[in-house]
């Protein structure tokens, strides 16, 4: 350094003596160069270590319950990106509700986070995967499911068919119990079969006996009708409930079933169960002609719409009566039956009068508890039909004789009505003397050329007989005054006095 600065010196006195100008510049490159050559050393000599990649998976909680929610956080660190897992990969005994990825990228490193809600569906040991991503990977991990709380009972899941063994065509309850302690809102779940149909009917809360103890369980239940004799299986969703926004989930055992084949006789389609037919009332008195239905209801049977309305149409229409084709239609109840309920409706017209009886209900049906068919019936009893048709030829002729008195009963009296309306007139004028309304009335009938009109004496004699009117004085009166205002001279009286 001191030599270099000695250089510098020696340089700037160059700048004094310009004629050692290219030997004072070649000293001052191989002071630079001198300088220069230990700092690169230095540089290079403490390398900065490279980053390490890692992988790790963490679980919580640490005593994971049955039906709970448990995270399964994945972070890695300057690895490839994760891949998304599916629920093939995490085996049978894993429900996978959702994942969440995320990365972040800085100068020369990376983080990723894998974040994933799974649900335990079994208690016991339950493993998840081996996960491995670039050169690191995250071992195999063997969990104890809890299935409860410590100090409380594990959740009470049972399954339950009404008949043991059903036979094909046979409609039978099947039930799905859940234990459901305070503030749990339940989802109803699915259920299948793929050698039956399912129907849901329904749920309701209830409390049960479970091992001398009494519990209030969610019941969910089904009309199962097999379809197929043999074992078969019944199998159900996953049953899902929240509890103040946190969601549970559970599986529910399957319910094996065994199946009895039907008769070979036994038409496929044809009733199977118990049934009951009751009848509503019917009309007891009827007219030739009236139309009426016959009502009825139909339980305890699983048979379809279309086999049903054929089975009605065999039923035999009884002498008067002409029965129509019945309508069928499904009832719907408050608590529903594994078999559907019928109402069944026959319309019928009266063709004929006397004592009838309505048609008999008869349906024969296969009973499995019996093993053998049977036959249900119900009747609506009888009726009492009348012809109306005397009567109304009675009434009818009654009806023209009152109408030929009426009209012989007004001819006669219309004109007696007439002639006191006349009289009544002609009174009205005599009391007031209004002479000038008499002559207007004979002016009138002058001008309508009436025969009787020609002389003022004539037709006031004309107007008396026609008003069927006695002698009056006080009419003669005003027959005088008005002959005096006419004529100007005195009255002569009689029909034959001059106009």
């Amino acid at each position: 350094m001191r030599r270099c600065a000695h250089t510098g010196e020696v340089a700037l006195r160059t700048r004094r003596a310009p004629g050692k100008a290219l030997t004072l510049l070649a000293a001052l490159g191989a002071c630079a160069a001198w300088v220069a050559a230990p700092a690169q050393a230095g540089a290079a000599a403490p390398a900065v270590p490279a980053v390490k990649s890692s992988l790790r998976c963490s679980v919580s909680p640490r005593d994971p319950l049955l039906g709970h929610v448990l995270h399964w956080v994945i972070r890695a660190r300057d690895l490839p990106e994760l891949p998304m897992l599916r629920a093939q990969g995490l085996g049978s005994g894993w429900l996978l509700q959702g994942q969440q990825s995320e990365r972040m990228a800085g100068a020369g490193s990376s983080s990723q986070t894998l974040r994933l809600e799974l649900y335990p569906l079994a208690a016991g040991e339950l493993a998840l995967p081996r996960l491995r991503v670039g050169s690191r990977s995250c071992a195999a991990r063997t969990l104890r499911i809890a299935p409860a709380a410590p100090g409380q009972a594990p959740r009470y899941l049972a399954t339950r068919i009404d008949t043991g063994r059903p036979t094909v065509g046979q409609a039978v309850r099947v039930r799905l119990d859940a234990a459901s302690d305070g503030g749990l809102v339940w989802q109803a779940p699915e259920a299948r079969c793929d050698s039956g149909l399912l129907r849901p009917l329904g749920s309701v809360s209830t409390r049960i006996d479970s091992g001398g103890r009494v519990i209030e369980v969610q019941r969910w239940t089904w009309s199962f009708t097999p379809l197929r004799a043999g074992g078969t299986t019944i199998r159900f969703g996953l049953l899902r409930a929240t509890r103040f926004g946190s969601l549970r989930v559970y599986s529910v055992p399957s319910l094996p079933v065994r199946v009895r084949a039907l008769p070979a006789y036994w038409p496929a389609g044809a009733p199977v169960g118990s049934a009951t037919l009751r009848v509503e009332p019917a009309p007891r008195r009827l007219s030739i002609g009236d139309t009426g239905v016959l009502r009825a209801s139909l339980q305890g049977v699983q048979v379809g719409r279309q086999a049903l309305s054929r089975l009605l149409d065999r039923t035999q229409a009884t002498a008067g009566l002409r029965l129509y084709p019945a309508r069928v239609s499904r009832q719907s109840v408050s608590t529903p039956d594994a078999a559907p309920r019928w109402r069944i409706e026959l319309p019928f017209r009266v063709l004929r009068a006397g004592r009838l009886a309505y048609p008999q209900l008869r349906l024969a049906y296969y009973d499995p508890g019996f093993g053998a068919p049977r036959l249900a019936s119900a009747g609506w009893g009888r009726l009492r039909a009348d012809d109306p048709r005397p009567l109304r030829v009675v009434l009818a002729c009654a009806g023209v004789g009152l109408l030929v008195l009426l009209l012989a009963l007004s001819r006669l009296a219309l004109p007696a009505v007439l002639a006191a309306l006349r009289r009544r007139r002609l009174r009205r004028l005599a009391e007031r003397g209004d002479v000038e309304r008499m002559l207007l009335l004979w002016r009138r009938a002058l001008a309508r050329g009436e025969p009787h009109a020609a002389t003022l004496g004539a037709w006031w004699a004309a107007v008396l007989r026609a008003s069927r009117t006695p002698h009056d004085p006080e009419l003669d009166a005003l027959l005088a005054a008005a002959q005096q205002r006419l004529y100007g001279r005195p009255p002569v009286t009689g029909d034959d006095a001059p106009g």
